[in-house]
C-alpha cells in the first residue's frame, strides 16, 4: 500500500479541511463543507453537562457503531444537507479515516470485523445471509468480543447480527456477547420488527416486544445498557451495529419533514436522509450517555460504515465510483471515524490504509488485550499508524468481492500497491464474460482512466493473484439467494426457531471432504474452492 500522508487541522473551529480526498487535494464541489462546526457548539446543541469521569478499571472501554449502507458524502462535516450533528461532532473531537475499506456488502463487513480474518476464507464473502439460508460464521472461528471477555470485559451488542441465525452456536450470545438486544437477520422492517414475514426482536435468546422506530429503540437499549445494565466496576465493549440507512426505506414523519427540498423520485433521497438523521440522533443519545455517566474520557468510540451507500435509495459516495455491491472505491471506501481523548489528536485525519480486518488487532494493542484465536489473522494492527506512533505503510494487498445482487455475476477487485485491478466476471450458461479496469489509484481515486488496455501484464499478474484468492472459498459457500427454495417457510419468531446447541451434533460433517476421497476431490475442483474449512 502506498504510504499516504496524515494531515492535521490546526484549528478545531474549522472543518473545511476534511473535505479534502485521500490524495491531498480537494473534493468535488458537493463535498465542500459550507459551514463551521466546533466541538463546543455541538457538544452545547446534543449533549449536557460532562460529569466527573468514572473510576476506570485502568482499561478503556470500546464502544464501535456501524452504519449499515451510509454514503460517503452523507455527513455535514462533508458537506451533505443532511443534518449529521453528532457525527460532525466525532469528526471534530476525533480522527477522520480518509482511507478505510469494508468490504461492499453486509455479512462480509461483519465476519471480517468480528474475526480479523479474510471472508473469502470463511465463506462469507460473496453476499449476505438471508433468512432462508442456514450459513453462518463457523463455530471453529474466534471471535474479537470473546477476547475481550476474557480480558475481564462485559460484552454487549445492540443491534443487526447478520452472522447466521438458524444454530445457537451461530449466535451472539454464544459468540461473546454477554448481553445481545437485536435482530439476527437483515432487512427488518423499522416499524413491526420484522422480516420475511417472520418477527426478529429478542434480547438473548428470548423474544421481546417493542415500540417505536428501530433505530430508537437501539438507541434507548444502548443507553439502557450503558446506565442500567452493565457492571460499573469492568470495562465495557459494546457493538452497536445499527440498521439505518439500510431499506427498507422507512423514516418517522418528524424527520422526513425537515427534508422539504428533497423528493423521492427516482431515489428515495428524502427518506434516505431523513433516516441518516435519525441515525445521527441515535448516536448522539449514546455519546450524550457516555458524558453523563463520565465515560466519555475512558473511552474509544469508533464509527464506520459496513459498505459504501445504494445510490439507488438515495446515497451520495461522492467523489468515488460506483457504491454498494461493487467494488469500485465507491463500494468499499467507507465513512469511519474514531475518538479516543488523549490518545487520538482531536480535529484530525489520516490517509493511512486501514481495512476492517484490521480493527481487531488494532484494538487489541489499544487496550492490552490478549488475542485468543487459532486460525492465522489475515488483518494487521494498525493501532501504531492511526496514532502517528510508528509505520504507516499498510504491508500486502486487500481483495474485495460481491456476488450480489445477480447470480452468476461477480464484482472483484485488488488493490497492490499503487494499482487497482477491478473485474466484473459475468458466467453466462454458454460463455465467461470478464470486464477489466486498472487504476492508478493514488492519481486517480475517482477511478475515471480504465488503464488496462495499457498495461495487459499487470492486469494478468494481477487477475492471476485474484483468481488464486478467490481458490480458497469454502465450496459451499454462501452465494447470492435473493429469493428462498420454494420449499422454505419463514418462522412466525427468529428467536424460538433457533436450534439449541444441545440438539446439535458436536462434529463438522465432512464425510464427502476427508480422507484419500477429499484429496481426491480436491485435486479435481482444483482452484474452484476449498472442500475442506481451513
Amino acid at each position: 500500500m502506498i504510504n499516504y500522508r496524515r494531515a492535521v487541522i490546526k484549528s478545531m473551529a474549522v472543518l473545511s479541511a476534511l473535505a479534502f480526498s485521500a490524495c491531498g487535494e480537494k473534493t468535488s464541489d458537493s463535498l465542500q463543507v459550507t459551514s463551521k462546526v466546533t466541538s463546543e457548539t455541538a457538544r452545547a446543541a446534543n449533549t449536557p453537562a460532562v460529569k466527573a469521569p468514572e473510576k476506570s478499571s485502568g482499561q478503556p472501554n470500546i464502544l464501535i457503531i456501524l452504519a449499515d449502507d451510509l454514503g460517503w458524502a452523507d455527513m455535514g462535516f462533508r458537506g451533505s444537507d443532511i443534518q449529521t450533528p453528532n457525527l460532525d461532532r466525532l469528526a471534530a473531537e476525533g480522527l477522520v479515516l480518509n482511507r478505510f475499506y469494508s468490504m461492499p456488502i453486509c455479512t462480509p463487513t461483519r465476519s471480517a470485523l468480528m474475526t480479523g480474518r479474510d471472508p473469502m476464507k470463511l465463506g462469507s464473502i460473496y453476499a449476505g445471509f438471508q433468512p432462508w439460508q442456514n450459513g453462518g460464521v463457523s463455530p471453529e472461528e474466534h471471535f474479537m468480543p470473546q477476547s475481550f471477555q476474557a480480558a475481564g470485559y462485559q460484552t454487549a451488542m445492540v443491534g443487526k447480527w447478520h452472522l447466521g441465525h438458524t444454530t445457537e452456536p451461530l449466535t451472539p450470545n454464544v459468540r461473546g456477547f454477554d448481553h445481545f438486544f437485536g435482530h439476527l437477520n437483515t432487512q427488518i422492517d423499522y416499524f413491526d420488527y420484522t422480516v420475511a414475514d417472520g418477527y426478529d426482536l429478542q434480547e438473548n435468546g428470548v423474544s421481546v416486544q417493542r415500540e417505536g422506530y428501530a433505530t430508537d429503540v437501539h438507541a434507548d437499549e444502548s443507553v439502557r445498557y450503558l446506565t442500567e445494565i452493565r457492571d460499573r466496576e469492568k470495562p465495557f465493549f459494546l457493538y452497536v451495529p445499527l440498521l439505518a440507512p439500510h431499506s427498507p426505506m422507512q423514516a418517522k414523519d418528524e424527520d422526513l419533514a425537515k427534508y422539504p427540498k428533497r423528493r423521492n423520485l427516482p431515489a428515495t433521497k428524502k427518506t434516505y436522509a431523513a433516516m441518516v438523521d435519525n441515525m445521527d440522533q441515535a448516536i448522539g443519545r449514546i455519546l450524550s450517555a457516555l458524558d453523563e455517566q463520565g465515560l466519555a474520557e475512558n473511552t474509544l468510540v469508533f464509527f464506520f460504515s459496513d459498505n459504501g451507500g445504494l445510490e439507488a435509495f438515495g446515497a451520495d459516495n461522492g467523489p468515488y465510483r460506483g457504491g454498494k455491491l461493487e467494488t469500485f472505491e465507491g463500494g468499499i471506501r467507507v465513512a469511519s471515524v474514531m475518538r479516543w481523548p488523549g490518545h487520538i489528536a482531536p480535529g484530525t485525519q489520516t490517509d493511512d490504509v486501514v481495512s476492517v480486518v484490521d480493527i481487531f488487532p488494532s484494538f487489541a494493542e489499544a487496550t492490552g488485550v490478549a488475542m485468543g484465536h487459532e486460525k492465522k489473522l489475515d488483518g494487521q494492527n494498525r493501532w501504531p499508524a492511526l496514532t502517528n506512533s510508528g509505520p504507516d505503510k499498510r504491508d500486502g494487498d486487500l481483495y474485495f468481492a460481491s456476488n450480489s445482487p445477480i447470480y452468476n455475476k461477480f464484482h472483484v477487485s485488488l488493490i497492490e500497491d499503487k494499482w487497482k485491478l477491478v473485474q466484473i466476471i459475468d458466467h453466462d450458461w454458454n460463455e465467461l464474460n470478464i470486464e477489466s479496469f486498472l487504476f492508478d489509484l493514488p492519481n486517480d481515486p475517482g477511478e475515471t482512466t480504465n488503464l488496462a488496455e495499457a498495461n495487459p501484464d499487470v492486469v494478468k499478474r494481477m487477475a492471476g493473484k485474484i483468481r488464486k484468492w478467490q481458490s480458497q472459498h469454502p465450496i459451499n459457500g454462501v452465494r447470492v439467494s435473493l429469493a428462498p427454495h420454494p420449499g422454505w417457510r419463514a418462522p412466525k419468531d427468529y428467536a424460538k426457531s433457533v436450534i439449541p446447541t444441545e440438539d446439535l451434533r458436536e462434529d463438522y460433517l465432512d464425510s464427502y471432504t476427508s480422507g484419500m476421497r477429499g484429496k481426491i476431490l480436491q485435486r479435481r475442483h482444483g482452484d474452484k474452492g476449498k472442500l475442506s474449512y481451513e
